[in-house]
């Protein structure tokens, strides 16, 4: 797989799926943790930060393109590692190598690593080891000579990221020394720009990101990550809406087409959807725009989308993107009976009903195909119901006890009663 958009992507999933996870939130963090020494190296303003006990780990799942990834850093794989993101004009990555742990000499390893990254100019510096501390030197690694300073001054004051608000709450999520965690105000600087724009707007993406969470933890697992949030307790952590809701079947993978590049599905269990999204809208101070809309949709359709909810009683939302365009999909509570291409009356009530996640540019058309309705525009309907579906088993998704799903090719998000998975197909 290619790492190039994995932070990226990391971020975004949440909010595609408009999901939170279990975990702690509230409470003092536990004592006994384990806080890696290299945090140490990481500013308080840092957006994200990356620490494994192996670099040959760690590093990989780091933008594949930056030039740190064109020095020789063998001689230090086995290494402890910590990478942070901070914004300095630009985003800018500051790697922390822990010496101690060179598989060769380390002065001379220490020596020609600091002569590799002089060549691409890249600034060192190497602080030597602590032994009234107990502590391993460390090699720092960075593009920008401002930022090296920062973390000089940080070091020298002994402050950092864990002096910044929530992160050690979010720390003891971690629950070991490996993990990501990314501070959700950062969305906006996180972001590759135009990633996703054919999507989703950017601005919803990030003005999302920061209402779901405080920090997004993610821990290594089994093919991926297991994926938690760190928050406050307040309904306007969307987070902490969806998370109490339980979980349902998803019938999502059977109908995506040959060549899907996303689909996204979310469970909707009748009352309580509505009233922890009406929750919401109220603790973000947006219930009145909210419920305008919905008066707006009502006068103009004639229908009540509420009601139109409640006499579907949908099952579960879909969106997907494919090669003939992009589609909304909802699954009623009954069966229903394939259908041709309509006028759809019902324009807008999806993402007035369950967010701009599921809003299109054109949802004039309705068909039914496969026990869903279909919405779109005419050309991506008609697409929808006469593409390929794969052979087989088709797309792999989970089906049984799922309240968010988030599909792309080689990777999968899945939000189940057991958390939040997040996989890929190492071998695409």
């Amino acid at each position: 797989m290619c790492k190039k958009s994995l932070f990226a992507l990391i971020l975004v999933l949440p909010l595609l799926a408009a999901c939170g996870g279990g975990g702690r939130k509230d409470g003092a963090p536990s004592q006994d943790r384990h806080v890696p020494e290299l945090l140490s190296t990481v500013p308080s303003d840092a957006l994200a930060v990356l620490c494994f006990d192996q670099l040959e780990r760690g590093l990989p799942l780091y933008d594949s393109t930056s030039v740190l990834h064109q020095l020789d850093l063998s001689a230090f794989k086995h290494a402890r590692m910590a990478l942070s993101l901070c914004f300095n004009g630009s985003l800018v990555p500051v790697l922390a190598v822990d010496t101690g742990r060179a598989d060769a000499d380390s002065t001379a390893s220490i020596q020609d690593l600091t002569a590799q990254a002089a060549t691409l100019r890249l600034r060192t510096e190497y602080v030597r080891p602590d032994l009234e501390n107990k502590r391993d030197g460390f090699l720092l690694i960075t593009p920008s000579e401002a930022q090296l300073a920062a973390v000089r001054r940080h070091l020298t004051e002994h402050t950092g990221i864990l002096d910044a608000p929530g992160f050690q709450e979010a720390l003891q999520q971690a629950e070991s020394g490996e993990f990501i965690i990314f501070r959700n105000s950062g969305a906006e600087r996180l972001i590759p720009k135009g990633w996703l724009s054919d999507a989703f707007p950017r601005r919803d993406l990030t003005a999302f990101l920061r209402n779901v969470a405080d920090w997004t933890i993610l821990r290594p697992a089994s093919g991926g990550f297991d994926v938690v949030f760190s928050r406050g307790a307040s309904d306007a952590y969307y987070a902490n809406i969806l998370a109490s809701l339980p979980a349902g079947d998803s019938r999502l993978a059977p109908v995506l087409p040959d060549g899907t590049t996303l689909a996204l599905a979310e469970s909707v269990t009748l009352p309580e959807m509505r009233l922890a999204m009406e929750r919401y809208q109220d603790a973000s101070v947006r219930i009145t725009p909210y419920r305008r809309t919905l008066e707006a949709l009502k006068k103009a359709s004639g229908k009540d989308p509420l009601k139109w909810e409640q006499e579907l009683k949908i099952q579960e939302i879909a969106l997907v993107r494919f090669p003939g365009g992009a589609v909304t999909l909802v699954r009623p509570g009954k069966s229903i009976e394939d259908s041709e291409p309509a006028e759809n009356p019902w324009r807008g009530f999806l993402p007035a009903l369950y967010g701009s996640a599921f809003a299109l540019p054109d949802d004039s058309v309705t068909a039914s195909y496969g026990g869903w309705y279909i919405y779109g525009s005419d050309a991506a309907v008609r697409a929808f119901i006469e593409a390929g579906r794969p052979e087989g088993a088709g797309i792999k998704l989970p089906a049984r006890g799922c309240r968010v799903l988030v599909y792309e090719p080689q990777k999968t998000l899945a939000w189940g009663k057991k958390g939040i998975k997040l996989q890929w197909d190492s071998n695409p």
